[in-house]
C-alpha cells in the first residue's frame, strides 16, 4: 500500500510545525490541509501511461497511412469527360488497426498459471479471473478483455489519490473513466488529525498496490507493479508540498526582516 503517515515523516512534520506557528493556525487543520494537498499533487506527479503505449506493448497493431491524391485536368475524352493527370499525393491521416492478439496469448496463459487456473489453447474455453471477466471464453476472448481492461485502467493509481484527497475536502480535476464513485472510495482514503487526540496523527493511503495483481501471482508476497510506479510520484508530491510551505515561510521571514530595518 502507498501511504504517508506522519510518524515516519520527520522532515515533513517539522515543516508542518513551522507552518502552523507562522500562520497561527490550528495544528490539526494544518496537517489535514497539507495531507490533502499531497494527495492532490500526487495525482499530477504519478506516472500515467496511455492507450497507445498499452497497445504497442501487449497488442499487435498494424498502422496504415491515409493519403489523398491530387489531379490536374489536361483535356477532354471523346465522350466529353475531363482527363486528369496525377500530379501529387499528401498525407491526411493515420489509421491503426488491431490485426492480432497472438502476442498477448502468452501473457494470458502466464496469468492463468499463476492464478492456479488451467492454461488454454486456441479453441478451449476457460475462466480468466481478475481483469479478464467472469465469463467463459477462448484465449482470444480473454486476450481482448485483458487489453481492453488495461486501457481502461490508465488512471488506476491516480484514482486512489483522488479518493484520499476527497477525505480532506480536496476536489481533484480527474476524469473517473471506467471507475464508479464506490470503486474510487475502495482505492484510497485517509485519516484526519484531531485536536483532542494525545498523538496528533494524520494519514493518506492508496490501496492500488494491494489490489494490483496484474503482474504478480495472487497471494504471493512480491512488490506490486502499482507500488513501483506510484512511490516516486508520492515522494515527489511530498517534496512539492514541503517546497510550497518553505516558499511561504521564506516570504514571511523576509517581510518581518524588512519591517525591522524600517
Amino acid at each position: 500500500m502507498l501511504q504517508i503517515d506522519l510518524l515516519n515523516q520527520a522532515k515533513f512534520v517539522h515543516k508542518l510545525q513551522q507552518f502552523a506557528k507562522e500562520t497561527r493556525r490550528n495544528m490539526a487543520k494544518v496537517i489535514n490541509n497539507q495531507l490533502g494537498n499531497v494527495a492532490v499533487t500526487a495525482i499530477g506527479t504519478t506516472y500515467r501511461t496511455n492507450t497507445s503505449q498499452i497497445a504497442s506493448e501487449i497488442q499487435r497493431v498494424e498502422g496504415k497511412i491515409i493519403t489523398k491524391k491530387v489531379f490536374k485536368p489536361f483535356g477532354l475524352t471523346k465522350s466529353g469527360k475531363i482527363k486528369k493527370r496525377k500530379i501529387g499525393e499528401y498525407v491526411v491521416g493515420y489509421k491503426a488497426k488491431s490485426v492480432s492478439y497472438a502476442g498477448t496469448y502468452k501473457l494470458v496463459n502466464w496469468l492463468l498459471k499463476n492464478r492456479g487456473l488451467p492454461t488454454l489453447g486456441k479453441t478451449k474455453l476457460g475462466l480468466g479471473g481478475l481483469g479478464m471477466g467472469t465469463k467463459l471464453g477462448t484465449i482470444g476472448a480473454l486476450a481482448r478483455r485483458l487489453v481492453a481492461g488495461r486501457k481502461r485502467s490508465i488512471n488506476y493509481i491516480r484514482n486512489g489519490w483522488a479518493a484520499a484527497a476527497s477525505v480532506f475536502g480536496k476536489r481533484a480535476n480527474l476524469t473517473r473513466g471506467d471507475y464508479s464513485k464506490e470503486a474510487i472510495k475502495r482505492l484510497g482514503g485517509g485519516t484526519k488529525a484531531e485536536d483532542k487526540s494525545a498523538l496528533m496523527e494524520g494519514m493518506i493511503f492508496n490501496r492500488a498496490g494491494d489490489l494490483d495483481t496484474r503482474y504478480y501471482p495472487v497471494r504471493k508476497r512480491a512488490v506490486s507493479g502499482a507500488v513501483a510506479v506510484g512511490k516516486p510520484g508520492l515522494e515527489e508530491a511530498v517534496k512539492k508540498v514541503m517546497g510550497d510551505m518553505a516558499v511561504y515561510l521564506a516570504r514571511k521571514n523576509k517581510e518581518a526582516s524588512d519591517k525591522i530595518r524600517l
